[in-house]
């Protein structure tokens, strides 16, 4: 009798999970990406439905795209239409409060109005207590120049010099300026004018007042977790500046609730990721090894902290479970760093297919683990902008490629960070078909494009014609078709094992800066 009541106990319990189970994969996501950039919306969504959840976004009309803001109000009232059915909400405070990633550093909302935005966050909570809202939002960035429409018109002639103005700014606040400095400030500050300096720090000011008023929610409860990027920011640099200011008035905030790194188009992926975390009760842990030489030393080009803690504060921040000394892990993350801690730009003439004996024994560490049975992602940072061609060469040869979790090499390091980890660790939720589109879509545009087909067609195709690689207009659509068709070429001729599936390439903001690699769906 008391064995039959052990059985009876066992199939009681396992109906119970398999009802949690289907109870888990029911739950509903609404997410409000930055913009209709393929990294901050198509990609994280189909990273999720990939792992089978439903994942809910609005209309690509009314995300902001190039050239046009969207409408927060348009965006809050898509929101109160969805939010009864849901169960979380990962959005973008840049989007819902400004109109878009890009607008964040260009709009001219007023206080009021802006603050009028923020607080339906409180009402919605309010009206669907059982909602997770889930926040990600940006320290505007400081770039140390741009083009292309992507900041306020008098960036492309003043840029440069503001950059200097308030990298000075920052570094003389914390530490000492020397004379030649000084008189480098002096002269900065007479160089841009009243009115440009004044439109950007009053700009800057409206986001610092947004993301402080935000911690102080997120203190009351309304959000689940909160996390503030920085967008290119630089050792000594406004943004740098600011998230020194914010570090002070967050002090008391735990990792279970807030997290601030460098990056910004990681971090839709990113709260995705812990959103459903949370949802399946999942605690993954991670382990992380990094090339030889400077290793997690190593701070990238374009942000201002050491890459290991920066890779943990991810990991925290995507609801993982750092692990330091143990061999055993639901997923491991290699970290391929430059043995000198310098990442250079991915399109120069040094990022060679002739592995040094440094990068070889790297990639020996992974195809031996990929073989030993490890799930393994790697955050290919040693490049700026595209992966290091060297590894994925040795790895391509050792056929370790398509035995991996995930893979990611694009942009910033900390881009690049934020989607093998959402990537690896989602993996595990992913049937094998899945996971390889996934990975062939990041082959494809890290590798293939952003180290080496890109370059391709700006020397042949651009330069020769004089043409603008910001603004493409009428040369769109034959660079789409010579890209799709190098792509293909690159990938036999580098990856021949590789099961390739029919796919398109596009720019679809107009510019070489980035490609959308869409898969024919069979």
């Amino acid at each position: 009798m008391k064995q039959s009541k052990g059985w009876l106990t066992v199939f009681l319990m396992t109906l119970f999970i398999l009802g949690m189970s289907n109870v888990v994969s029911a739950q509903r996501i609404l997410y409000v990406p930055f913009d209709d950039r393929p990294v901050s919306c198509e990609y994280p969504a189909e990273t999720l439905k990939a792992a089978g959840m439903d994942i809910v976004m609005p209309p690509l009309s009314m995300l902001a795209s190039r050239g046009r803001n969207a409408d927060p109000q348009q965006l809050w009232q898509w929101i109160w239409q969805e939010a009864p059915a849901a169960d979380a909400l990962v959005v973008s405070q840049d989007a819902v409060i400004y109109g878009g990633l890009v607008a964040s550093r260009t709009h001219q909302w007023s206080d009021e109005q802006l603050a009028s935005r923020l607080g339906n966050y409180q009402k919605l909570i309010e009206r669907y207590p059982a909602l997770r809202i889930y926040l990600f939002s940006t320290i505007m960035r400081s770039p140390h120049a741009s083009s292309g429409g992507v900041e306020p018109p008098y960036y492309e002639q003043y840029g440069p010099d503001i950059f200097a103005l308030h990298a000075l700014t920052d570094k003389a606040e914390s530490e000492k300026l020397t004379t030649e400095e000084q008189n480098w400030l002096n002269s900065v500050r007479q160089s841009v004018p009243q009115e440009v300096q004044r439109d950007w720090v009053e700009r800057r000011e409206k986001n610092y007042r947004i993301n402080l008023q935000s911690t102080a929610l997120l203190r009351q409860g309304v959000f689940s977790y909160m996390i503030l990027g920085r967008d290119d920011c630089s050792p000594h640099s406004r943004s740098h500046q600011e998230a020194r200011w914010m570090k002070k008035e967050t002090a008391d905030l735990k990792l279970n609730k807030y997290a601030t790194f460098p990056g910004a188009d990681q971090l839709g992926l990113l709260m995705l990721t812990r959103a459903v975390n949370d949802m399946t009760f999942t605690i993954p842990s991670v382990r992380a090894f990094y090339a030889e030489g400077i290793g997690e030393q190593t701070v990238p080009s374009y942000e201002d902290t050491p890459v290991g803690e920066n890779v943990r504060n991810h990991l925290w921040a995507a609801g993982c479970l750092p692990l330091q000394y143990s061999s055993k892990a639901d997923l491991t993350l290699a970290v391929n760093t430059p043995y000198d801690g310098w990442t250079r730009e991915a399109g120069r003439t040094d990022n060679v297919k002739v592995a040094s004996q440094t990068v070889s024994r790297f990639a020996n560490r992974v195809a031996d683990g990929v073989r030993a049975g490890d799930k393994i992602a790697i955050a290919d940072i040693s490049f700026a902008n595209g992966s290091d061609n060297a590894l994925m060469e040795e790895l391509a040869k050792k056929n370790t490629l398509t035995g991996l979790e995930a893979y990611s090499g694009w942009n910033t390091a900390s881009n690049t960070i934020g989607y093998a980890i959402g990537q690896g660790v989602l993996a595990s939720h992913m049937l094998p078909e899945a996971k390889h589109r996934l990975l062939t879509v990041r082959l494809l545009d890290d590798w293939a494009y952003q180290a080496n087909v890109r370059q391709d067609l700006l020397a042949k195709v651009l330069e020769p014609a004089g043409h603008s690689n910001v603004q493409l207009d009428g040369m769109r659509a034959p660079l789409a078709k010579r890209a799709t068709t190098e792509l293909a070429a690159f990938a036999a001729d580098h990856m021949p094992q590789w099961k390739l599936e029919p796919f398109t390439a596009d720019f679809p903001w107009n510019r070489m800066f980035e490609t959308h690699i869409e898969i024919k769906k069979p």
